[in-house]
């Protein structure tokens, strides 16, 4: 499941953030290796997590995150997720509403300080 800023990008976050989140329930799952090899990757389950490919000189990251601060079990918070279509793959992805939750549970700066971008994000999609 897509978590954090890029999740809340993705449902229209006026932000920005330098990586993507992901959350998996079990990090052994071997598909996770699977996938990593197929976009040029490399995983290594429980040390070093996933190492995404150099893309014309950008070093793309993707980071796994095995716990979301505030929020509740990893299947239990499935079921707060939106499926959203990029590219023609359905991706997971936490509401909005988890994901403030999470920032404000955190309570570091740069989590606080992105909450009002959040909520006007969330304000324009429960006015829709």
């Amino acid at each position: 499941m897509i978590v954090g800023l890029g999740a809340a990008l993705l449902q229209g976050a006026n932000t920005s953030t330098k990586d993507i989140d992901l959350w998996f329930e079990l990090t052994s799952d071997p598909r996770i290796g699977d996938a990593a090899t197929a976009v040029g990757g490399v995983w290594v389950s429980g040390s070093f997590g996933m190492r995404p490919p150099q893309i014309g000189g950008i070093g793309d990251r993707l980071d796994v995150v095995t716990h979301m601060h505030g929020l509740e079990r990893f299947t239990d918070e499935l079921e707060n997720m939106v499926e959203i279509e990029v590219d023609g793959t359905k991706l997971p992805v936490l509401k909005l509403e988890r994901i403030i939750a999470s920032k404000r549970a955190a309570g570091r700066t740069k989590d606080l300080a992105v909450i009002p971008a959040l909520e006007e994000a969330l304000a324009a999609i429960t006015a829709e």
